[in-house]
């Protein structure tokens, strides 16, 4: 519709009665113009009926003078053939020709539609009475090409009539195929018999036909049957249509079937089935003649009746032109009558709506407007009288409105601004925005500055909400929609006197009828002391989960994991401050003790620690790979300082919030050993059962054998317990690398481990498991396609032999990935390229520091560090670490091992061997039973004493 919009503001600067007189030009113009197209429509209706009639009327005279144009050529062709005695009848013919020409000419000036017409067309007519003239002094051979140029020329004529006049093409069927009768058939009827009259006479004359003339009578006689056939079928058509016609058209009919039968007879009897040709030419002719007769009454009857009916089409065609006249001067009165009384009363509307709409411009609200009619207009002025009470209802409303949101704004405790163009704030606010912003004049201070200064918001972020603000006033709500997300939801404002406060801010756009953005609502709340409560929840709320990861690790386990975490830093600090510049051996060495803090505090789940140690661990990481890093001692210190913090945090919530001071059962080991009550009251059972004074040496010996192992196995744990929060840790591990939770198969052999090494072993095997998990046991998918069960398998196996505590570690997995380790040790150029190496050198190179058998790095490995940590904590203890092959497939890309870890003896408690050790070495003798007897019974009454309730330090 925007293209009629230079249309429309042409016309809006008409006056309303100009507009009415431009719609009444608008569409009274067309109308008189269609109902002049319409008349025009039926007039020429109207004349072409009329040139019909005056073309039919002509049609006689011409036909007449066709007929008699033949019947003189054909005399004339007789008499030139040597048919002497027609001369006075060529002469007789000759004239009656001319009279038909006359008549003819007479007929065309009495119909003025026909002007141009046949003899009216002088050039034609000229042409032909040439040509006519030429006929007396041409001879026998001539006469044939003037037949045919004199018919020929007529015929043409004739048609070019007919067809301007419509005679040719008429739109009503019955009244078409009569005049198709009287315009070609006859006219061919006429033409076939002259053409039969000159042959005819020639043939009658010579007294012999000529092959060539044989076939052309031959062929003009048949054209006699069919022409008359042709019109004899319409002719019946056209009475049974019009029974009101019938008489003449039969009459017409039987006229035509007889007209021609004496001239076919004479063909056929007298020339063309004949050799004595008895029949003269005057005699022919007069045949012929009468055919020609008889065609031009047949035409005389049927113009007749085709004038009769073109005459009834005429009338009713004037009939119809002067209805259209009347209705069109009805209709052209009623349409003015209606235009002018509808002028008169949109007017009279429209002035009485005016006034009423001046007077309330004034500012009276009282204007209502008479209602007059009940149209358009005067349903206007019912709504506006509506209107006018309604508004003046909301006048008053408003006012009290407006008064209620005055106090309201003067009163309510929160923020509210506009921001309008220009981007300064609107004066009217409310009055608690002075309070929050502890400020004075806020009115007309530039928004941005006014809320955000002295905030946390930065430069940028400001610059765009400039930016924002001010390109949205004044433009669509979809501009502002796009770019709200770039509105701070919140900023902290500091104050003059320091404090901080959080406001929460809320933007809204105020828009107008067209959606376009007038001002920016800014609401503002101060929710400083929530954000303060928050944050303290947010505080209770973690501390809650750090317990909860607490509580989850028993007690002594925790405070060895706190021991060893403390180590740990103090060592990385130690090294630190020693350090002036960084070096392989000092940042392997920090990233070893870091990754070992980190996966005890994962295995134990004390998921917040473990983030912390990771960053701090991401640190020696870079400077491991980055050559370049610059070594930022202070920053690494200050790291270093974070991660203590985050350990004695959990330190502190174990103590403090859960009341666990202290190590537990197992203090310090160098001086206390801490037993398991259970345990004693067992020894104590076992010595009171015992009859001191009628045992046998045995029982006695057996007794203190009992006691002896049970003291024995104090201050020691099963390697279950040590590895306890390990195995527990394992399937989440499964799951977090897509694969299935392992079966742990443990062979202790009787071997307990002393607590001085529970750390050591934890530490160890912690990696150990993990690297198993990681790199060894496959997906399930992996593991069924192979064969296996989908759950893979993990054995550990402890022993005493040689002096030494032996524990192996092997799982079922792939195995070790030496094809990997191969490729990656060249890359790095720990083996040279081409050169070949032994299983066991490639195996050793896991030990080495920053190596790793991991594609990528991840949570669990990748990083290069694990073994040789491991290494490390083993050798500190004097113990060693060894990988060994389980197969014989050298040179495989993967070979199954396990892992050897040698540890003195002294760390150990193998409970079998000394039992059996112990039973060997103290078989009693005979000779020396009465001897020992006593001593025997004086020790378990020594031993039980001092395992009485009380002197003991149980837990």
């Amino acid at each position: 519709m925007s293209i009629l919009n230079p249309a429309v503001r042409l016309v809006g600067r008409l006056s309303f009665r100009n507009k009415l007189r431009a719609t009444a030009l608008v569409f009274g113009l067309p109308l008189l113009v269609a109902l002049g197209v319409i008349l025009a429509g039926l007039g020429a209706r109207v004349s072409a009926v009329q040139y019909e009639r005056q073309a039919l009327a002509v049609q006689i005279p011409a036909l007449t003078l066709l007929a008699n144009l033949h019947q003189y050529l054909a005399a004339s062709q007789a008499l030139r053939e040597g048919a002497e005695q027609l001369g006075g009848q060529v002469q007789a013919q000759r004239e009656r020709t001319e009279r038909a020409l006359k008549s003819l000419e007479s007929a065309i000036a009495e119909h003025p539609l026909l002007a141009g017409k046949l003899t009216a067309n002088t050039t034609w007519l000229t042409n032909w009475n040439a040509a006519f003239q030429q006929v007396e002094s041409a001879d026998a051979d001539g006469m044939a090409e003037l037949h045919s140029q004199l018919r020929t020329a007529l015929r043409t004529e004739l048609d070019k009539l007919n067809e301007s006049a419509g005679l040719l093409v008429d739109g009503d069927t019955s009244s078409s195929r009569l005049i198709d009768i009287m315009t070609a058939n006859l006219p061919e009827l006429i033409d076939n018999t002259g053409q039969a009259a000159r042959l005819g006479a020639v043939v009658l004359v010579n007294q012999r036909v000529k092959s060539s003339r044989r076939t052309e009578l031959t062929l003009l006689r048949g054209n006699f049957n069919a022409l008359v056939q042709w019109s004899m079928d319409n002719l019946q058509k056209i009475a049974r249509e019009h029974p009101g016609m019938a008489a003449n058209l039969e009459d017409a009919s039987s006229r035509l079937n007889t007209a021609y039968l004496g001239v076919q007879e004479a063909m056929t009897t007298k020339m063309l089935d004949t050799t004595d040709f008895d029949l003269s030419p005057a005699a022919y002719l007069e045949l012929t003649g009468a055919a020609f007769d008889q065609s031009l009454v047949v035409t005389g009857t049927l113009m007749k009746e085709a004038d009769l009916m073109l005459a009834d089409r005429q009338a009713l065609l004037e009939a119809q032109r002067n209805a259209v006249v009347v209705a069109m001067v009805l209709i052209l009165s009623l349409v003015i009558a209606g235009f002018v009384a509808a002028y008169i009363s949109i007017m009279r509307g429209l002035n009485d709506l005016s006034d009423a709409v001046n007077t309330m411009a004034s500012g009276d609200l009282s204007a209502r407007v008479e209602i007059t009619t009940s149209d358009e207009i005067g349903a206007v002025g019912t709504q506006f009288n509506s209107m006018v009470e309604s508004l003046a209802q909301r006048t008053a409303l408003l006012r009290e409105k407006t008064n209620d949101i005055h106090n309201m704004l003067q009163h309510m405790p929160q923020g509210i601004l506009t921001i309008v163009a220009g981007g300064a704030i609107h004066p009217e606010y409310s009055a608690y925005l002075e309070t929050i912003f502890e400020a004075q004049e806020v009115a007309g201070q530039a928004a941005i500055k006014f809320i955000f200064g002295n905030g946390n918001v930065g430069s940028d972020a400001l610059s765009q909400v400039a930016a924002m603000t001010s390109a949205c006033i004044g433009e669509d709500r979809m501009n502002y929609d796009f770019n709200s997300h770039l509105l701070p939801g919140e900023v902290n404002k500091t104050m003059p006197d320091g404090r901080i406060k959080s406001l929460e801010l809320s933007w809204s756009p105020i828009l107008d009828d067209t959606d376009t953005v007038e001002k920016i609502m800014v609401c503002v709340r101060d929710v400083s002391e929530l954000r303060q409560l928050e944050a303290e929840a947010e505080h209770q709320k973690r501390e809650l989960q750090m317990i909860g990861q607490i509580l989850s690790v028993n007690q002594e386990k925790f405070h060895e994991f706190v021991d060893s975490s403390r180590k740990f830093v103090a060592e990385n600090e130690a090294l630190l401050q020693a350090a002036d510049d960084k070096h392989p051996e000092l940042v392997s060495q920090l990233f070893r003790n870091m990754h070992t803090i980190k996966g005890n505090a994962r295995t134990y789940g004390l998921l917040h620690l473990t983030n912390v140690v990771h960053e701090a661990e991401q640190a020696y990481d870079e400077l491991r790979k980055n050559s370049e890093m610059a070594f930022a001692k202070e920053a690494l210190l200050n790291q270093l300082q974070g991660v203590m913090c985050s350990i004695e945090e959990y330190a502190s919530l174990n103590e403090v919030k859960l009341g666990r001071k202290g190590p537990g059962r197992r203090g310090s080991a160098e001086k206390y050993v801490m037993v398991q009550r259970t345990q004693v009251e067992q020894m104590v059972a076992d010595l009171e059962i015992v009859d001191l004074h009628n045992a046998r040496p045995e029982a006695l010996a057996m007794a203190l054998k009992k006691v002896k192992l049970g003291l024995r196995l104090v201050g020691t744990e099963s390697i279950h317990t040590i590895l306890d929060g390990v195995f527990g840790s394992l399937p989440s591990l499964a799951r977090e690398l897509g694969k299935e939770p392992p079966k742990l198969q443990i062979n202790e052999h009787g071997v307990h481990l002393k607590n001085q090494v529970s750390d050591l072993v934890r530490n160890v095997f912690m990696h150990l498991y993990r690297n198993s998990m990681d790199h060894g046991i496959e997906t399930a998918a992996d593991r069924q396609a192979k064969g296996k069960s989908p759950t893979g398998t993990i054995q550990l196996d402890l022993a005493v032999s040689g002096g030494q505590l032996v524990m192996r570690l092997k799982d079922d997995g792939k195995g070790l990935a030496l094809g990997h380790m191969r490729n990656k040790a060249m890359d790095k150029g720990l083996l040279p390229h081409g050169k070949p190496a032994h299983d066991e050198d490639i195996a050793r190179l896991i030990f080495a520091a920053g190596f790793s058998t991991a594609t990528a790095v991840t949570e669990v490995s990748g990083r290069g560090v694990g073994m040789d940590a491991v290494q490390e904590f083993i050798k500190r203890e004097g113990g060693e670490i060894q990988l060994k092959f389980t197969d014989n497939k050298s040179g495989a890309h993967f070979r199954s091992f396990e892992t050897v870890i040698t540890l003195p003896a002294k760390f150990a408690v193998d409970t079998l061997h000394d039992v059996e050790h112990h039973d060997r070495a103290e078989q009693p003798k005979e000779h020396k039973e009465h001897k020992k007897h006593g001593d025997l019974r004086s020790m378990v009454t020594e031993v039980k004493e001092f395992l009485l309730p009380g002197k003991f330090v149980t837990a």
